[in-house]
């Protein structure tokens, strides 16, 4: 899962939501998901930690690595396993979310007067930056399909919010009575899919959801079985979803895969990993996430169906 503070839109460190401690329930018993994964670590050259954040049908992956002075920069993956670096003109730190079929980009930068911004990135040099509103100090854009589609967060002063943006128009995305909606991936049949926040007295409560559209759509809840926090982080064109969950109050999160219109789930750990995280999924069931090992050293991993 792509970890932020909180329910803030910047990125920091790998480790900031394994431990958040997080409360209600569910009982219902899960479906096997029908496929095993083969797993390929993977990092950039040089780095000391390295994420992977989005995948698209080419097998073309996008995330970001820290080097040796923690400095954060975007990389693209090609499916032959050449890196290319990928940094915003002037930023002191890049972070790339989401990819499309069309090798569209959306990540952040970290200007030198500002915190975490989001821009579409068109290869091979063409940056725009992606802002809300003038009530928004900070836009993420998590996810974008292949109709352009852009779907992410934002936060101001003491407010927050999602959003869908589709051909510069800006709709605004709020889960019913939610303290925080947090869109993270859309689809190309415009299914959208995030995590919202029901309260957050004493403790935040996280639960996902799928929208069936970005205007004039319904809201369902996705809670993995068993569960007592649900996080929806990527959707394919089969529906089928990443994500991650807690299993008790205070413990960490685990990452899952399933199709939740089928009951469908599985958990998902990278073999002999401390923890695993999930944050892509193409219509190949290739997924993308990262993994700490025991030397609590975090690596991107590319999974793939047996």
């Amino acid at each position: 899962m792509r970890t932020r503070r909180g329910m803030s839109l910047a990125l920091v460190t790998l480790t900031g939501l394994l431990g958040i401690f997080l409360r209600s329930g569910f009982a219902q018993a899960p479906v096997a998901f029908p496929i095993s994964f083969n797993f390929t670590s993977f990092d950039y050259p040089g780095a000391i930690s390295t994420q992977a954040n989005g995948i698209n049908q080419n097998g073309i992956i996008v995330g970001y690595y820290l080097d040796t002075s923690s400095v954060e920069h975007g990389f693209v993956r090609l499916a032959n396993g050449k890196f290319e670096q990928v940094d915003y003109p002037g930023a002191a730190g890049t972070i790339l979310l989401g990819i499309n079929d069309s090798k569209e980009i959306v990540g952040l930068y970290n200007g030198t007067d500002i915190f975490y911004q989001g821009f579409i990135f068109e290869p091979p040099n063409q940056f725009t930056p992606i802002y809300y509103s003038g009530l928004a100090s900070e836009t993420t854009p998590y996810g974008i399909n292949d109709n352009g589609q852009i779907v992410g967060a934002w936060s101001g002063d003491q407010v927050q919010g999602g959003f869908s943006l589709l051909d510069g128009t800006y709709t605004e995305l709020l889960y019913p009575n939610a303290e925080f909606t947090n869109p993270d991936g859309v689809n190309s049949s415009g299914v959208i899919v995030g995590s919202w926040v029901s309260a957050c007295t004493p403790l935040c409560q996280y639960h996902g959801f799928m929208l069936t559209s970005a205007v004039n759509g319904m809201y369902t809840d996705v809670h993995f079985p068993g569960s007592v926090a649900t996080y929806v982080g990527a959707i394919n064109d089969l529906n089928e979803v990443v994500g991650a969950y807690g299993e008790a109050a205070g413990g960490y999160y685990q990452a899952w895969i399933g199709n939740p219109s089928k009951n469908q789930y599985a958990r998902v750990n990278y073999p002999g990993a401390i923890f695993t995280g999930l944050d892509g999924i193409n219509n190949a069931r290739h997924m993308v996430g990262y993994y700490i090992d025991t030397n609590n050293m975090t690596h991107g991993f590319l999974a793939v169906p047996k």
